[in-house]
């Protein structure tokens, strides 16, 4: 009982340290609950200036700003290397469980040139291709692990690209570090390129 209570109040003090040095805030977007009441019949700009109202003098609780240049926006967002934008209709209601072209997702689209150092055997509808390519990228160190691509081949690309593959030279692994499917992964010499379109980078860079 008194070590338990002796870990708990230890766990707090650690808490109320990190809450003064770092206060965590909550960013707010919509309010569906008012009162009690529903409010997702109303238009999101009314819903957001009284989520406004209802937060305002809360230091914990911040509502997420909304701009009306969705273009500048978008290129500050692309430039910054982050996934995109949501774009939502001011006049929109809330709607539940529903897709609509009310709230949309405007990602943004990076593209980086990588060597292809390895590739996994295909599964099911793939197996007579490629399953996913190891890629990397050239750095001062030597050749940098940047993940798997296996998406976005049509059937065309798929077949081209296996017979490149297969006629490319085999090596030892030539990065470092444990990559997923590695056993399963033939390996090549790093002389094929490609350029892979992506939204964002992990935060291990893949």
């Amino acid at each position: 009982g008194k070590a338990a209570s002796r870990l708990q109040a230890a766990g707090k003090m650690a808490v109320d340290r990190g809450r003064a040095a770092n206060p965590a805030v909550c960013y707010l977007f919509d309010c569906i609950y008012l009162d009690g009441k529903s409010i997702a019949h109303e238009p999101l700009r009314r819903r957001r200036r009284w989520l406004a109202d209802s937060v305002r003098g809360n230091p914990a609780y911040r509502v997420s700003e909304g701009l009306s240049d969705g273009r500048a926006l978008f290129r500050a967002a692309s430039e910054a290397g982050l996934e995109g934008i949501m774009a939502k209709r001011g006049e929109s209601p809330y709607l539940p469980g529903r897709r609509a072209d009310c709230w949309l997702k405007v990602k943004a689209r990076q593209v980086r040139e990588c060597v292809i150092v390895g590739y996994t055997a295909g599964k099911g509808d793939r197996e007579p291709f490629f399953g996913s390519l190891h890629l990397a990228e050239e750095a001062a160190a030597g050749l940098r692990y940047l993940g798997r691509v296996g998406s976005g081949f049509d059937a065309a690309l798929l077949k081209s690209v296996t017979g490149l593959l297969r006629k490319a030279a085999k090596t030892q692994k030539p990065v470092k570090g444990r990559v997923a499917e590695e056993k399963e992964t033939v390996w090549i010499e790093p002389g094929l390129r490609c350029s892979v379109q992506y939204a964002s980078l992990s935060p291990a860079g893949r």
